[in-house]
């Protein structure tokens, strides 16, 4: 048994930075951990929660991830923009999960723009969910 936490996060990795409208759309800057003083836009891998999706005959899990866009434009489009560029790229292929897992399915849970505590900075987070067997 084991978990495709990391897997998960390389294979959106890759299907980010090597969409080209996505990956020009915030300037290339799609992180795990953000480096100080980025500019924005830029797009963040965020936290997942992992939870059993077992069988009799199969281990699983239903892995629900954050992906967050963080935008300085005056006015919530260009957060709206990315988000729509980020469900267009998972909208292409399924993704290819290495270290033996395969993708079931997937599916959008929810997605909202929010104002930051610094009443500048537009956050906007899309939850997906992931299931996938080992």
């Amino acid at each position: 048994m084991k978990t495709a936490l990391f897997e998960l996060q390389k294979a959106l990795f890759q299907r980010f930075t090597n969409d080209e409208v996505l990956s020009s759309k915030v300037g290339g800057r799609i992180y795990d951990a953000v480096p100080e003083n980025t500019p924005y836009p830029y797009l963040t891998i965020g936290e997942p929660t992992n939870n059993p999706f077992d069988t009799k005959s199969s281990f699983g899990e239903n892995i629900i991830l954050s992906v967050h866009c963080w935008s300085s434009y005056n006015g919530k489009k260009e957060a709206y923009e990315i988000l729509n560029l980020i469900l267009q790229s998972l909208s292409g292929p399924p993704l290819q999960i290495g270290g033996g897992f395969k993708l079931q399915d997937f599916r959008r849970e929810q997605m909202n723009v929010i104002i930051d505590i610094d009443g500048k900075t537009k956050h906007g987070i899309l939850e997906l969910r992931f299931y996938i067997n080992n």
